[in-house]
């Protein structure tokens, strides 16, 4: 296949030898010599046809030689038409480019493990089946109980697995500052498991401590920064978390993490002292030749035994393991946001590959009688449609390179734009990518050019040199689709992308249920068990506390305990509710009014068996019947008197209130089981200097109870709000890049048609046409390829909103309104005028006498 062709004299001298063999014989069989010549000839057949088979099939692959044939002619085909061949590189290296963009970042924050790991592919991140979403997107939880953590670390002989908690905010103080940071406690084989070491000094693995020395501590490189500014001798000095010493004894590198990107202290974790209330996030390294599968099997075992002592409803849980690939910023983005983003890239490709066919349709109408005479020399459709799409093909090779080097010049600005350390990503490129580009861009040349290339030449056979003859109105009716179709796309991605903005004015203003702005939340931790009205009276003691509650779980601080509630004496089938443990205040600090009945007294406790529902859970169980006096049955079989009914209130401001059934119970005053509970405090005015004073209280006057995180509620809506603004801004330079398509394919269609009518309209202007007539024309057929995309684009996002409120609620925050749809038509048809205003200029310039005269 790849050897230098052979000179043409070979092939000759052979043929010549065969036909001088043959004539030999017949003449020594008695024939005349010139006889014995003819009939040598004419039973070897035409030597042309001999000198071709022989060259193509004996030598060297045909499709390699038609394959050179056929890039040849597409590139003098494209260098033919210098402007429209620039127009569709461009398209395609936008297309290609974004889509490449697309998938660099999906390895780099969903699939590539992190950089400093050892062996990362013997590692295992263990994770805990969650009965509740057998069937979800992502049916696992992220974290273990503390206890089973603790039966795990010797099940599985020669695994070694390590753990972590969930990062808590503290009370960090040096000799000079005293800053809240993140820290985490972390058991002592974290790091050997991981296989990373220290950046400076050691690990508080790689020593035991010693007796009546301080606790040792792991920092960050950005804390080294913000508490020591990067000096060495941070090194074994002492610093105060929640006012308990401990020794610095290391700094690890700037690009580890583990779980979490935001951990700036590392504290030693005693697996001893974990409970059952406790969670870590567990990480194995499994032995040689042993499975993600056959590691989840060993460790089913241990869960299997904490199971036993948990309720009905949390018993069917399994261990699984798989791989640390991803990042936590691919795990903590919405599980939708992948999908829209690459849907939105997927649609601006197929704006560009429209675009380009345009311009298809458009070069080889042009070229119709080049096309007829080489299927009239016996070329054949297959032929002449490799050829086509191998011009397609080229422009998108060239729009390929281009949209590569696009991506390596964006590949950091997107991370960039997120506010995230660049250094604690993998940004080396894959070479798979490059495969996958190729593919991508060979594909993108298939789709622009193989429906314009397969109906440039339907007719060909059937009379080729008259075929070019035809009516251009079918012509016309593709391009006019394809320009339909990316008015479509666009409306789509500027709808999805005025959506998103609306979700984020939604969230700001969604009707929780209560007054978010005079409130304050707060998480309190004690190991030796949080004494409620103890903690709530230092907290009311606090200069600027109107009023404070406590509870199980309050809005924006995760959600109760789901359990199955049954009503007695009635048919109704049973319900899922939150069940929250709450002190009698909980509702008029919170603001949510009670409906009927009675609120809390301070003598209720769980042996008092009386619960109040909110209005969803009273309508689910007793439909329009009054709830209070009336009694409830959980799954365990206790029964609960209802004593009062509260109104709705959403757990964040992503949810309905109505949606949220909840069942509330008395939360014990004088107990001291829980070890973790929530605070909420209602502020006289501003609740926001009250965070760090509630902080110093609840630590001078509570021993031992530490706040994990506090933050008034205006700040974390606003946190939440932001989250949908991070797929806004990929979608913004998208909707950009779709406009500017459109805009050429409307301009495209239009010059066109006006170059293939000119005629037409020099008649027009010769029989008394004015200029504002040939515009209104122009402009006729402008908006109606506007209107007809309009109209297709609002049909299909309608539709597709439809599917959102049937998902989200109506009325909900991803609930698109009436602007999110006439705005878009109001853009696009701005983009319409734009491009239609130099194709009416260029139709009102039209000479009659020199367009007529032109043959």
């Amino acid at each position: 296949m790849w050897k230098r062709r052979r000179p043409d004299s070979d092939f000759s001298d052979e043929i010549r030898s065969h036909l001088d063999h043959e004539a030999d014989r017949l003449i020594a069989a008695g024939m005349r010599p010139e006889a014995a010549r003819r009939a040598a000839r004419r039973a070897f057949g035409s030597v042309a046809a001999a000198e071709e088979r022989y060259y193509y099939e004996s030598q060297r692959a045909r499709w390699l030689d038609h394959l050179r044939q056929d890039v040849r002619g597409a590139v003098r085909g494209v260098a033919r038409y210098p402007v429209a061949a620039f127009v569709a590189v461009v398209s395609l290296a936008f297309g290609i480019g974004a889509m490449t963009t697309t998938l660099m970042v999906r390895d780099v924050v969903f699939r590539k493990p992190p950089r400093l790991y050892r062996d990362p592919a013997a590692l295992s991140l263990v994770l805990v089946a969650r009965p509740d979403r057998p069937g979800g997107i992502y049916p696992y939880e992220s974290t273990v109980p503390g206890t089973v953590y603790d039966s795990w670390r010797t099940a599985v002989p020669g695994a070694a697995i390590a753990a972590a908690t969930p990062g808590r905010a503290r009370e960090v103080r040096t000799a000079d500052r005293t800053e809240s940071v993140r820290v985490r406690t972390a058991s002592p084989d974290l790091f050997a498991v991981l296989g990373v070491g220290a950046a400076a000094g050691r690990t508080f693995g790689d020593a035991p401590p010693r007796p009546g020395s301080p606790t040792p501590a792991l920092l960050s490189r950005r804390v080294w920064f913000v508490l020591f500014q990067d000096r060495p001798d941070a090194i074994g000095t002492t610093i105060w978390i929640d006012g308990d010493p401990h020794a610095v004894v290391g700094v690890m590198p700037d690009e580890f993490w583990f779980g979490e990107m935001n951990a700036a202290i590392w504290v030693p974790l005693d697996p001893a002292r974990l409970t059952r209330d406790d969670v870590v996030l567990a990480v194995a390294r499994r032995p040689p030749g042993m499975s993600h599968a056959a590691l989840a099997a060993a460790l089913q075992p241990g869960l299997d035994a904490d199971a036993a002592r948990r309720p009905p409803a949390e018993r069917q849980r399994r261990s699984v393991a798989r791989g640390v690939e991803g990042t936590p910023l691919g795990a903590s983005m919405s599980i939708l946001l992948p999908y829209v983003l690459g849907a939105s890239v997927a649609l601006t490709l197929f704006i560009a590959c429209a675009n380009v066919a345009i311009l298809m349709i458009a070069q080889w109408t042009a070229r119709e009688h080049e096309i007829a005479i080489r299927a009239s020399l016996g070329a054949s459709r297959g032929r002449i449609v490799r050829a086509l799409l191998t011009e397609s093909v080229v422009l998108a090779a060239a729009g390929g390179a281009l949209g590569v080097a696009t991506t390596f010049a964006l590949r950091g600005i997107l991370v960039r734009r997120a506010g995230v350390n660049l250094a604690r990503f993998d940004l080396s490129i894959d070479p798979w990518l490059f495969v996958q580009c190729a593919a991508i861009t060979v594909a993108a040349g298939i789709a622009a050019g193989l429906a314009p290339a397969l109906y440039e030449t339907r007719r060909l056979h059937a009379n080729p040199l008259n075929s070019v003859a035809s009516s251009d109105r079918v012509r016309q009716r593709w391009r006019h689709a394809l320009v339909v179709v990316e008015i479509t796309v666009t409306i789509a991605l500027l709808v999805e992308l005025g959506g998103m903005i609306n979700g984020y004015q939604r969230t700001m203003d969604a009707d929780m249920g209560f007054d978010r702005r005079p409130l304050l939340g707060a998480q309190i931790e004690n190991a030796r068990g949080i004494h409620v009205a103890e903690t709530l009276d230092v907290v009311r003691r606090v200069p600027g506390v109107a009023s404070a509650a406590a509870a199980t779980s309050v809005p924006f601080m995760g959600s109760g305990v789901s359990q199955r509630l049954h009503a007695d004496g009635t048919a109704v089938a049973d319900v899922t509710a939150e069940r929250i443990g709450a002190t009698p205040t909980l509702f008029a600090t919170l603001g949510v009014p009670l409906l009927a009945g009675r609120d809390f007294a301070s003598t209720d406790s769980a042996a008092s068996r009386v619960a109040i529902v909110n209005e969803a859970l009273s309508k689910a169980l007793f439909g329009g019947s009054s709830a209070v006096g009336r009694r409830v049955r959980a799954e365990s079989g206790a029964t609960l008197d209802i004593v009062g009914v509260a109104s709705d209130y959403a757990n964040n401001q992503f949810q309905l209130p109505h949606t949220a059934p909840k069942l509330f119970v008395p939360l014990a005053l004088d107990g001291t089981d829980a070890k973790q509970l929530h605070l909420l405090v209602r502020a006289g005015s501003d609740p926001a200097p009250l965070v760090q004073t509630l902080r110093q209280e609840i630590r001078r006057g509570l021993a031992g109870t530490l706040v994990a995180g506090a933050f008034t509620y205006e700040e974390i809506t606003i946190v939440g709000a932001k989250e949908l603004l991070v797929g806004t801004a990929p979608l913004v330079p998208l909707v950009a890049i779709g406009m500017l398509l459109t805009t050429a394919g409307i301009y495209g269609v239009l010059a066109f048609a006006i170059t293939r009518r000119s005629r037409e309209l020099a008649v027009r202007v010769a029989i008394g046409a004015t200029g504002r007539d040939l515009v209104r024309l122009v402009s006729a057929h402008s908006l109606r390829l506007v209107l007809a995309g309009s109209a297709c684009g609002v049909g299909l996002t309608f539709a597709l909103s439809r599917i959102v409120r049937a998902s989200g609620g109506a009325g909900g925050v991803y609930d698109p309104d009436w602007p999110s749809f006439v705005v878009p038509v109001a853009i696009v048809c701005g983009v319409g005028a734009l491009a239609t205003w130099i194709p009416s200029r260029r139709a009102m310039k039209i000479e009659p006498a020199i367009v007529l005269r032109t043959p």
